[in-house]
């Protein structure tokens, strides 16, 4: 497991990377880096707060302790919005806890919706901006179509109440409370379009919340940067929501460092693959009077492992393919890609028509079982896909299940497009 002191090196190598040059800028960053961190000691709120807005690793083995004690004050006399939220954020970091959490995440919910806001003290308690974004990360991760309609209404009437007492010069509450009710309001499996021209969209944007059609806003990018120069946060929350927003926007969002291409990259790259078999030759004629009409059919698992390895080859320098790794037993197992430098092993499969999603989650969860075993040099799977039946109808659903897999990462499912007959 990564130690405290790595991750401290990690972070200061992305820094030095970002400000190459710019020593004051440098020295910032650093300064609000280390206010945020007063998050990580200040209440398992504040904690998972901090681990999700800035995508922090959050060790099972301090998340899982932490989740089963929210999860026993959740179902308590002594309930709080607090615990529901914070309890939300770790099932949104975490999916591996939602089975043994996640009825006890829902009653704080129904708890939570049941409580009256007759007055402006108790309008003013349930409205908390980290802890209703933790509920809604929370009813994202369960899945819950249902409790998600009741929780935008719930939230929209209160919100109604509450915006004519709200302070004219906005903030980062209101931006969040703001964001709540921008994806309380779309459903639970629609998509939530916006510019990110305001820390809590960039935010939303980063974590996967919301989609923007442009890459770059300079007006926020300037803001920020000139928060994080001035080095002022009377509270650590903005903080931490600055230097996220500032690490996605010198990332370029979506782009891939390809000096330094990270596990984050890996799954970026491949989600762009299904785009990429637009220009796929599947010809019906031969294109030139010396050439012959071509079909590059992907009949199978090898057809597919080759197609990824001419895609991360020239990124991944160390990547390698059908490495076999230490016994289990009898069992010799042997991955098709690996990256070392990323402890990455990435699981390729061909799901034919006639095989069921219950057998792929099967096949894979054995597998991870197996690459992963104690000693082993990886810490993480990736799996890729290739739906030989174009079940798009499932792949929600299918990559939700492997995410509740620990230590598998992004899933990514690839459809065989249409004209490949």
């Amino acid at each position: 497991m990564e130690s405290k002191r790595d991750a401290w090196q990690d972070r200061d190598n992305e820094v030095v990377s970002v400000t190459d040059g710019n020593p004051l800028l440098h020295e910032a960053l650093r300064a609000i880096s280390s206010q945020a961190d007063t998050l990580t000691s200040a209440g398992p709120l504040s904690l998972a707060f901090y681990h999700w807005v800035l995508a922090e690793e959050f060790p099972i083995a301090q998340a899982m302790p932490l989740a089963q004690e929210l999860s026993e004050e959740v179902a308590g006399g002594g309930r709080s919005i607090q615990a529901v939220g914070a309890l939300g954020f770790l099932l949104g970091i975490d999916r591996s806890l939602i089975g043994a959490n996640q009825n006890f995440f829902a009653q704080g919910v129904d708890w939570l919706m049941g409580r009256s806001s007759d007055s402006q003290t108790a309008l003013t308690s349930l409205m908390q901006p980290v802890a209703l974004t933790g509920v809604l990360i929370g009813l994202v991760a369960i899945d819950d179509d249902e409790r998600w309609q009741k929780f935008g209404a719930w939230f929209a009437a209160l919100f109604a109440r509450l915006q004519p007492l709200l302070p004219a010069e906005g903030g980062w509450r209101q931006e969040l409370l703001w964001m709540v009710k921008m994806r309380s309001e779309v459903g639970l499996h629609s998509e939530l379009q916006l510019m990110p021209a305001s820390v809590g969209a960039a935010i939303y944007v980063a974590r996967g919340l919301a989609r923007f059609p442009s890459l770059s806003d300079n007006e926020l990018a300037l803001q920020v940067l000139g928060r994080i120069k001035s080095v002022v946060y009377e509270e650590p929350e903005p903080a931490a929501i600055d230097l996220a927003v500032f690490r996605f926007l010198t990332q370029g969002a979506s782009q891939i460092d390809l000096r330094a291409p990270s596990l984050q990259n890996v799954g970026v790259l491949l989600r762009r693959l299904q785009s990429g078999l637009r220009r796929w030759t599947w010809d019906e004629e031969k294109k030139t009077p010396n050439s012959s009409a071509q079909k590059w059919a992907i009949e199978n698992e090898y057809h597919f492992q080759n197609l990824l390895w001419a895609v991360l080859a020239p990124v991944f320098p160390d990547l390698r393919d059908e490495e076999w790794l230490a016994s289990v037993g009898q069992k010799k197992p042997r991955a098709d890609l690996v990256i070392p430098s990323l402890y990455l092993v990435i699981e390729v499969k061909y799901w034919r028509v006639k095989t069921s999603p219950q057998g792929l989650i099967s096949q894979i969860a054995e597998d991870v079982s197996l690459y992963l075993k104690h000693g082993s040099p990886y810490r993480k799977v990736l799996p890729v896909i290739w739906d030989q039946g174009r079940r798009v109808e499932q792949h929600d659903l299918l990559i939700a299940g492997l995410c509740e897999i620990r230590d598998v990462v992004t899933p990514i499912v690839v459809t065989q497009p249409a004209f490949m007959v």
